[in-house]
């Protein structure tokens, strides 16, 4: 033997070779090609994981919990429930505070959240999904196998006097009279067949996840671009402007409102104009149920209140506020169950406190301290300047009539009504129509269209040249689905020429057996 090192795939023998004895560690090496894989470059590699990110069901279950949990947060932000839990746990106080000051609907975090989740539900829900929608649709795959047929658990075996080719004539025209598409593959002596209807429906999940992506734009441009007042009042025979890089203004020209009885409103209507530059655009007397629209935004009614009109000068007759003050959006605590107001007259430094009379039968008006009459009003100024802001002035007055308080002095001019309204302005509420007809279209489209599929192979039967239907349906937990595929075997049953195997439908239980 050559000393050379034998090649790979050489036999190779050790020194007990020739002698008869068995080495045991006779054995024949043989060399695998080397396949030289090029290395991934970091942008395949980075490409991949982000993917696989926003594929993930994992990331995408975390993203909807931390955006419900913002849901939360700005929803309990326009209740009374921070302010209980300040109350209960004092110390919470500082977070309580921050937390009514923190608009989360129109946050940065609420809307890369939004982007996140409509981002993941283009890849995941659409992208990633495609293909393998559109094979399913267009592409099924026909051939299969008996052990797939019976580990469906809805199988079903029908024999045939007839031969293969009839009998699978017979079978694909009973499938396309009952609207099904039929495909066929031959192979060996058998023939696989696979039955569907309603396979477009399958490009529902499409509408739908469009319409959850426009849902998530939409709440991104209501949040960057849209604005929401949900106490903006306007007391009657005066305007405020709306703002929010708006040149709008509301006028609430005339206030009415009729009563039941038992002195509930029974309705009440603000008659309004709205102003644009200061010029009248849109005029209207809105209820409740009827608000005013225009250019994007949109006034609904939602309150009223009482209020009045009140003059304040210096001593030297200077005019330092001028106009009505809304009362019943301020407690005071002279009375807390009276409509009360307050305004601060910024020049004067004077907080001016006004109390109306109690007349809500509920509240026992006969027990008031204050013990107003009809159009007299309670004033109480607290100048701000003064040491500690604890040097105070009041008086009671009637209608037209003046109180020297100090340094300023009052008039009380009549009393009038205000209107709370809700203004608010969304530019995505086109886009959110459209993503609602797709958001129905699409489960519409899912759910009462079902894609509903059978596999099926028709072999020939050896004993009397016969053949053999083994069927069953794609409809692992869809009762819909399996309930069709037992009517067709039913009826099928009932033919002449085709007979049920019994065994096979006797070893489980069939979800129905009608004919």
């Amino acid at each position: 033997m050559s000393a050379d090192r034998p090649a790979v795939g050489d036999l190779q023998v050790d020194a007990t070779a020739g002698t008869g004895v068995p080495s045991g560690r006779d054995r024949v090496t043989t060399a695998s090609p080397r396949r030289d894989v090029a290395p991934r470059g970091w942008g395949d590699v980075a490409t991949d994981r982000v993917w696989r990110f926003f594929c993930s069901v994992r990331a995408a279950i975390w993203e909807v919990t931390f955006l419900a949990i913002l849901v939360l947060i700005g929803t309990l932000r326009g209740s009374s429930v921070p302010r209980s839990l300040a109350d209960a746990v004092p110390f919470t106080t500082p977070l309580v505070e921050r937390w009514y000051a923190w608009d989360v609907f129109h946050s940065l975090l609420f809307m890369l959240t939004l982007a996140l989740i409509a981002v993941a539900t283009a890849i995941g829900g659409m992208l990633n999904r495609a293909p393998g929608i559109w094979n399913t649709i267009a592409h099924p795959t026909v051939t299969t196998t008996h052990g797939f047929l019976r580990s469906t658990g809805g199988d079903a075996v029908i024999t045939s006097r007839s031969p293969v080719s009839t009998t699978t004539a017979d079978l694909m025209e009973t499938l396309q009279a009952r609207r099904y598409r039929v495909l066929s593959e031959h192979r060996g002596n058998e023939t696989h067949l696979y039955f569907d209807r309603n396979r477009f429906a399958r490009l529902g999940t499409f509408p739908f996840h469009i319409a959850l992506i426009l849902f998530m734009v939409g709440g991104i441009i209501g949040a960057q671009f849209g604005f929401r007042e949900t106490e903006f009042i306007v007391a009657e025979g005066e305007s405020r402007p709306i703002g929010h890089g708006t040149d709008l203004a509301v006028r609430l020209d005339r206030f009415e409102d009729t009563y039941v009885e038992s002195g509930i409103p029974s309705e009440y209507t603000s008659f309004l104009t709205l102003l644009d530059g200061g010029e009248p655009v849109a005029s209207e007397a809105i209820t409740v149920n009827d608000p005013l629209s225009h250019d994007g935004v949109t006034i609904y009614q939602s309150s009223f209140g009482q209020a009045v009109q009140i003059r304040v000068t210096d001593l030297a007759g200077s005019v330092l506020f001028e106009g009505a003050v809304e009362l019943g959006t301020f407690t005071s605590s002279a009375n807390p169950d009276a409509p009360a107001g307050v305004v601060v007259i910024r020049p004067a430094h004077v907080v001016l406190t006004i109390v109306a009379p109690d007349q809500s039968p509920l509240n026992q008006p006969e027990l008031d301290p204050l013990q107003l009459a009809d159009e007299e009003v309670y004033l109480r100024a607290r100048y701000t300047g003064s040491p500690g802001g604890q040097e105070t002035s009041e008086a009671v007055v009637a209608a037209r009539e003046t109180a020297d308080l100090g340094a300023v002095r009052v008039e009380f001019l009549r009393e009038t009504r205000f209107s709370l309204f809700q203004v608010a302005r969304n530019p995505a509420i086109p886009l959110f129509i459209v993503a609602s007809v797709l958001l129905v279209g699409g489960l519409m489209a899912t759910f009462y269209f079902p894609h509903r599929r059978i596999r099926g192979i028709v072999a020939p039967e050896d004993a009397d040249g016969g053949a053999r239907i083994h069927l069953a349906p794609l409809a692992k937990r869809d009762w819909g689905g399996q309930r069709q595929f037992d009517t067709l075997i039913a009826d099928l049953g009932t033919r002449p020429d085709l007979e049920l195997v019994p065994s096979v439908l006797d070893d489980r239980p069939r979800a129905a057996s009608r004919a």
